[in-house]
């Protein structure tokens, strides 16, 4: 019983069902906290098998760290709740040091009702997701909610819908968006809303926080998500077991952030098929850059999808400079691929139906409307605070029907200000109500109530109570929901009813006491989580900063970075890591310090690779401090993704001497260390630089030496350190390097292991890798057909998942297929175009092949001066950059097209030349090749058929390729012209 649906189970007198959040015994409830319930979710799925208790961690807290004593409370909970004892186990059996075994026979019970089995749950609607006690009054924005619900009746038919509202704060933007979705009734519906995240901000926040609600009210849904956004799965750890997640990290290594977009893209328009969907985002003013890119990517999508998707934002914040939002909303509005409403302030009429509606049986004069709006502006939330402040001051009662009339705003003591409305009424607080308010806003919009109590070190009940007073007066706070913690204590959470409340209380803390409150509070959260409450890596780096707790920041700022690589999105890890070294100049120096500085160092290396590129400076220098570090740090987890994503950058950027001394130092620190993993990346680089640069004798004892180096370190710790599998790319390298010496056979048998291993691990980098080398080996062998089915492959692996570093490579192999298949123009423009997306990124490495590709297929075309120059070029670069495997054959097509403007003799000049580097390079293959084109020459004579004979002679393999035909049949021609010159004598 491992599936992932919800359990309705019954062993021993118990009875329990999941999807009811209930246990029972003999019909009677059983109390049971939430945590201790999903405890015992987690073992009766797997009921005989042992659930280690990292695995118990995992399926109930997912990414959170929780200590094993946290586990054995829960597990003492639940045995005192089903009677059972530790020493004769009826249902929870201990394994040693290990975890538990959950032992009792577990029977399926049926559904509760014939009508729950014949009809799946229902999609979550409004009231299930985000409940309101009545649709919420509205005044005016008649003609705004016309507009919406056009918009939904449109999207409902399959016309996606991006709806913007967009006003300052206080507007009415919530107010109005409640109000639509009220009157839709039970429609499916996903609510989440972005927070304000103090630095850079985990990603997709709003994003998940919709889908984990409506797979917790569509049953069907997660099967979806695994089948159609497998990367969206991944980020609902409570859907899976920690295996499956395994196996779906190790299948998306590697995949870029694209593919998330699409995924997600693909999902709703599925899921949309059954039914329309509303998706509201509120606040995207705080929204993480991810959350943009996704809106973005939706919005541009042109397949049928029943989406409305709703969002709101404050126009003055996205105005300002450099607001990620600002461009977009530009972009879509150009483009017309979003409906946005600008909200404007109430008129005069709509203020006076205001306090119509507020005072419906008292009478009021136009004056009194008209002085209320002049000191208002019309702004929704300013005239309620007024007339609140007026109601709390005794000038305005629901008493005598005249009681408004005479009323002059003017003559009053009100502000000028919204600002100074709420300060006004502050005066009227406790002094107990304004201290908890005070530590609420340091925790944020939303808050738990023990995070306050911990603050104020006080006592939780008596801060509940304030707040609960507080709601109770609808004007500070809403009360939100009552959680059970990990401990079976409660808590309670609230929300300031407007950020403006929370920000006016936040600036009227000092700097003193504000640090001090941040840090109160991050501790406190820390706890929470520990306890299994839900806190982000990002919330808690804040706070600490802003506690001035800066190697707690730090520490948190490194984590929420490696949340954002995990959840593809490299732009938010950037940001983190930016705020994080900034910090870290205002840190004492220690060695945590600087194990920190790694830490991040590295993290920030690897997510500019991802989201600039692999060959950007900015990943360059980021892995190189970390580098830098490494020395003092011998065995750190991250000591192989730093020297492999350095000697990637390095090798991209077609910095071969640095490649170099990078394999040579990192192989010095292996041999000091004893440390195989440092051996295995060194020998890595070392075998392709010397491939590079023509010397396969040496190319072949590092990859070998490498591939065994894999089987000592293991598949764990090789999976941890290398995004691309380096036994594929050994094995790759390899089949390059054997083709070179003419031992066809065995390189054919390498790129058959790279093949098989790259299918068998599941991962699309090694995938993409495997057929890039394959590619090139069927080049090197003249297999124009073999090319382009590996181009093909090729390009499917690189969409499916997103690869950028693969599109070029697909393009230019495909190219140079097409260029041989009769289409050398096709080819020749396929190539180009490949070749200067790679340039414009800065990829260096192998592009000097890629122009001689170029080179070669306009020659097939017949241009031969622009032949030459792509010749040209491709040979400048080659020295530049110090790449001699491509030189021969860039000095036969030289020779070609001397032969072809009638100069024989420049032809057999570069062929000499060829033919020297080729044995320079003890290429036996490139040897032949060169010795095949001398014998094709109208001058060839004796010498240089016997040279072939004797190249020919060498090969002990690869007798049924293309070239080795070609010398076959010279040398037939020959010994044929020789025996008829006897016969004629």
């Amino acid at each position: 019983m491992n599936d992932t649906s919800s359990l309705h189970v019954q062993f021993g007198d118990f009875e329990l069902d999941e999807a009811d959040a209930r246990l029972a015994r003999a019909g009677q409830p059983v109390a049971l906290a939430p945590k201790a319930f999903a405890v015992l979710c987690a073992l009766a799925r797997q009921s005989g098998q042992l659930m280690t208790k990292s695995a118990l961690l995992d399926a109930v807290w997912g990414h959170h760290h929780v200590s094993e004593s946290v586990l054995k409370t829960l597990i003492s909970e639940l045995r005192d709740a089903l009677s059972d004892e530790p020493k004769r186990p009826r249902y929870i059996e201990t394994a040693s040091r290990r975890g538990y075994r959950f032992i009792a026979e577990v029977k399926p019970l049926p559904p509760r009702s014939a009508h729950a089995a014949l009809n799946p749950q229902p999609a979550p609607s409004f009231d299930a997701l985000k409940p309101r006690t009545h649709k919420p009054s509205i005044i005016g924005r008649q003609a705004v909610l016309a507009q919406m619900r056009a918009a939904w009746s449109s999207a409902s038919v399959g016309e996606r819908k991006l709806f913007w509202i967009a006003g300052e704060a206080g507007i009415g933007k919530t107010t109005l968006i409640d109000n639509f979705v009220a009157e839709l009734g039970p429609v499916t519906y996903a609510y989440g809303g972005c927070v304000e995240q103090h630095g850079a901000g985990e990603p997709y926040l709003p994003i998940l926080e919709a889908l984990g609600t409506l797979c917790r009210s569509d049953a069907a849904l997660p099967a979806m998500l695994r089948a159609v956004a497998p990367t969206w799965f991944l980020q609902l750890p409570w859907l899976s077991s920690e295996v499956e997640r395994e196996t779906l990290r190790r299948a998306l290594a590697g995949v870029g952030q694209e593919r998330m977009l699409r995924e997600l893209g693909e999902l709703l328009e599925q899921y949309t098929q059954q039914r329309p969907l509303l998706l509201v985002t509120e606040d995207l003013h705080w929204s993480d850059q991810a959350t943009l890119g996704l809106i973005n990517h939706i919005a541009r999508r042109r397949g049928p999808a029943r989406l409305m998707w709703l969002a709101s934002f404050r126009l003055s914040e996205v105005m300002a400079a450099d607001h990620p939002l600002k461009p977009l909303r530009h972009e879509l509005k150009l483009h017309r691929l979003c409906d946005e409403l600008v909200l404007d302030p109430f008129s005069e009429r709509e203020v006076a139906d205001y306090v119509e509606h507020r005072f419906p049986r008292s009478e009021f004069s136009e004056a009194f409307a008209r002085a209320l709006y002049a000191r208002t502006d019309g702004l929704p939330l300013f005239v309620v605070n007024v007339v609140d402040d007026l109601v709390s001051q005794g000038v305005l009662q629901n008493g005598p029907p005249a009681a408004l009339a005479d009323v002059s705003i003017a003559t009053l003591q009100v502000p000028e200000s919204l600002a100074g409305i709420i300060e006004k009424q502050i005066t009227r607080l406790t002094a107990d109500e304004c201290s908890v308010l005070e530590a609420a806003s340091v925790c944020g919009v939303e808050f738990r109530s023990a995070a306050v109590a911990d603050a104020l070190d006080r006592d939780g009940r008596s801060v509940v109570d304030v707040c609960d007073e507080l709601a109770r007066r609808q004007q500070w706070l809403s009360g939100v929901a009552v959680d059970r913690l990990g401990d079976g204590s409660l808590d309670a959470r609230y929300t300031f009813r407007h950020a403006l409340y929370r920000h006016v209380f936040y600036q009227r803390l000092g700097a003193h006491a504000r640090s001090e409150l941040h840090s109160r509070v991050a501790a406190s959260m820390e706890r929470a989580r520990g306890g299994g409450i839900a806190v982000t890596a990002a919330e808690l780096a804040s706070h600490y900063a802003h506690g001035q707790d800066l190697l707690l920041a730090l520490r948190y700022y490194a984590e929420a970075a490696e949340n954002a690589l995990r959840h593809f999105a490299p732009k938010e890890a950037l940001d983190l890591t930016r705020h994080a070294l900034e910090l870290l100049a205002r840190c004492r120096a220690c060695i945590e310090r600087d194990g920190l500085e790694l830490q991040l160092s590295a993290l920030r290396g690897s997510a500019a690779a991802q989201a600039l590129s692999v060959s950007s400076l900015e990943a360059k220098g980021a892995l190189e401090r970390a580098l830098a570090l490494l020395p003092g740090f011998p065995q750190h987890p991250l000591r192989g993704l730093v020297v492999n994503a350095l000697g990637a950058v390095l090798l991209v950027r077609g910095e071969y001497a640095e490649v170099r001394a990078l394999g040579d130092g990192v192989l010095s620190m292996s041999q000091r260390q004893d440390d195989r993993l440092l051996s295995l990346s060194a020998c890595n680089m070392l075998g392709q630089i010397s491939t590079l640069r023509g010397k396969y004798h040496e190319a072949i004892e590092w990859l070998e030496r490498g591939i065994a180096d894999c089987d000592a370190v293991g598949e764990k710790a090789l999976q941890a350190a290398f995004v691309v599998d380096p036994e594929v790319t050994m094995h790759g390298a390899m089949s390059i390097t054997l083709l070179y010496l003419g031992k066809i056979d065995q390189a054919r048998l390498r790129i058959d292991m790279a093949l098989t291993r790259a299918r068998r691990l599941g991962q699309p980098m090694p995938q993409m890798t495997a057929n890039w080398f394959a590619a090139l080996l069927e080049i090197g062998l003249s297999n124009p057909d073999r090319v382009a089915a590996f181009a093909r492959e090729l390009r499917r692996i690189v969409d499916d998942a997103a690869l950028a570093p693969g599109e070029g490579p697909s393009e230019w192999f495909r190219g140079w297929a097409e260029a041989h298949q009769g289409m050398p123009r096709e080819g020749f423009r396929r190539i180009q175009d490949a070749y200067a997306r790679n340039a414009r990124l800065g990829t260096y490495s192998g592009a000097a092949g890629v122009l001689c590709y170029g080179a070669e297929a306009i020659a097939l075309a017949g241009d031969w001066s622009q032949a030459q120059a792509q010749l040209d070029a491709a040979m400048e670069l080659a020295q530049r950059l110090g790449e001699r495997v491509y030189l021969t054959q860039m000095l036969l097509l030289k020779a070609r097209i001397a032969l072809a403007q009638g100069d024989t003799a420049a032809a057999r000049a570069a062929m000499q030349v060829g033919l020297k580097e080729a044995r320079d390079q003890q290429s036996v293959w490139l040897e032949l090749t060169v010795l095949v084109a001398q014998c094709e020459l109208p001058d060839a004579g004796r010498a240089d058929i016997e040279a072939l004979r004797e190249a020919r002679a060498e090969l002990s393999e690869g007798f049924d390729t293309a070239l080795v035909a070609r010398a076959d049949d010279l040398l037939h021609q020959r010994r044929r012209v020789a025996s008829r010159a006897k016969l004629d004598k």
